[in-house]
């Protein structure tokens, strides 16, 4: 079986797999709105080393992403599929950015909170010009894939989306708060009252 180590921890893929649907089935933190269309870019991923194991960037990302952002390793993460079998890193967008604000709120050791700003407004105005740098090509070739309505409701299986979003949401809170998971573990009725 494939491993794909994705924001750190490994998880078991197929040949031929995209990455968006490893993250999905593992409850890992990565975004999702459009049911893997290619038109939200939320699924977007920093492939941190074994890019030669995955497909080549598809006509969707070149539409999506600026050449910049695909040179340094930026892809959709449900345009890229495992064609290899070496393992493949990647930092999910969403969990880079989760990282980048938290270093700005809790900054580590020897850095500032300024300092520690300047990652994550790079990286959001990457993002954000992606989107704004390729209007309204982009806009037109998901049209044209996808037509007007899955424009506006891009997803197939809306109780899909809505149970990963609730499983990757819970896993991310108990990870981040030791209270959250030990309330998980409580049994959901209070124990019986023993008779006096």
């Amino acid at each position: 079986m494939l491993q794909v180590e994705m924001n750190d921890e490994v998880f078991e893929a197929k040949l031929g797999e995209r990455l968006v649907s490893v993250a999905r089935r593992n409850a890992a933190h990565i975004g999702f709105y459009c049911d893997g269309n290619g038109l939200c870019t939320l699924c977007e991923c920093h492939v941190l080393s074994g890019a030669d194991q995955l497909n080549e960037p598809t006509e969707v990302e070149h539409t999506w992403l600026t050449d910049d952002r695909l040179a340094e390793g930026y892809r959709l993460g449900c345009q890229m599929s495992l064609r290899g079998i070496g393992r493949v890193r990647v930092l999910t967008r969403a969990e880079e950015m989760r990282r980048q604000l938290d270093a700005v709120l809790s900054p580590p050791a020897g850095t500032t909170a300024l300092e520690n700003l300047r990652p994550l407004l790079d990286n959001i105005v990457a993002m954000n010009w992606q989107h704004i740098g390729r209007w309204p090509a982009n806009l037109v070739d998901g049209f044209q894939r996808l037509g007007l309505v899955a424009l506006f409701w891009p997803f197939a299986d809306l109780n899909l989306l809505i149970s990963d979003t609730v499983r990757i949401t819970q896993r991310l809170l108990a990870a981040d708060s030791p209270s959250v998971a030990a309330a998980e573990q409580k049994p959901a009725r209070p124990p019986a009252r023993e008779a006096a």
